[in-house]
């Protein structure tokens, strides 16, 4: 039976900054992409292979947006390398997914306060979850490094990732689980993101109360309204 009320985070530019501008480290994950290529057999001309890679990367991304699906990595970097000419296995597959997690680290960082700020909402009773989607549909285990790296997993009673259920926010079949997952009621629960579309949009259509954490990484719109707005993590403190 519900009965919790429960704090519901999002993971990139919420709790851990990333990249604002992702076209530079993209583009240079995917030269790195095909240096290794050229070393495994491939015969494809780099301006043919980049040009495939990144508009294979742009249609995702569109599908992903309309469509609400996640489209593992793994995939991708198989379709393509084997197009390529590789002989493509499980060990050349990873390489590629840790070239692309290479590119958040490039610039990775813990939101100030993050740490103290989920200590209140763990001390105040309240479950904590965390709904992400996975950058480039990465396999969840490299989200999870960089939750491990700050220290955060402590803090997570349940934790969901696009890459393992299939499926990206604003799909209302993410918030649902998440509060199932957590027993946890709409009435006295909340969703903490940075995004309008993704977060805002997708807490709003279950019903849970909608709480938009200010960020460098932001898309305007108009048409979707927050219940609240929070630039600093103080700020949460009087909406617990």
């Amino acid at each position: 039976m519900f009965h919790m009320k429960a704090v519901i985070f999002d993971l990139g530019h919420t709790l851990i900054d990333y990249y604002h501008d992702w076209s530079g480290p993209e583009e240079r994950t995917v030269r790195r992409l095909y240096d290794m290529a050229r070393q495994t057999g491939s015969r494809m001309p780099e301006t043919e292979f980049r040009r495939s890679m990144m508009d294979t990367l742009q249609r995702n991304r569109d599908r992903k947006a309309q469509e609400m699906v996640e489209i593992p990595l793994e995939r991708v970097l198989e379709n393509i390398l084997s197009k390529a000419g590789c002989v493509v296995d499980e060990g050349l597959i990873q390489d590629g997914l840790e070239l692309f997690y290479g590119a958040l680290r490039e610039d990775r960082s813990l939101i100030p306060g993050t740490l103290e700020m989920l200590e209140r909402v763990r001390d105040r009773g309240y479950g904590v979850g965390l709904i992400s989607d996975v950058a480039w549909g990465l396999p969840s285990e490299y989200p999870m490094r960089d939750i491990r790296h700050y220290g955060l997993d402590r803090f997570f009673d349940d934790m969901i990732f696009s890459t393992d259920v299939g499926l990206r926010k604003p799909h209302p079949r993410l918030f649902k689980l998440a509060l199932f997952n957590l027993g946890a009621d709409v009435e006295g629960s909340m969703y903490v993101g940075n995004s309008l579309q993704a977060d805002i949009k997708g807490a709003k259509g279950v019903g849970l109360k909608a709480v938009l954490k200010k960020s460098g990484f932001f898309q305007p719109d108009s048409s979707i309204v927050p219940d609240e707005t929070v630039d600093g993590w103080e700020d949460l403190d009087e909406l617990l």
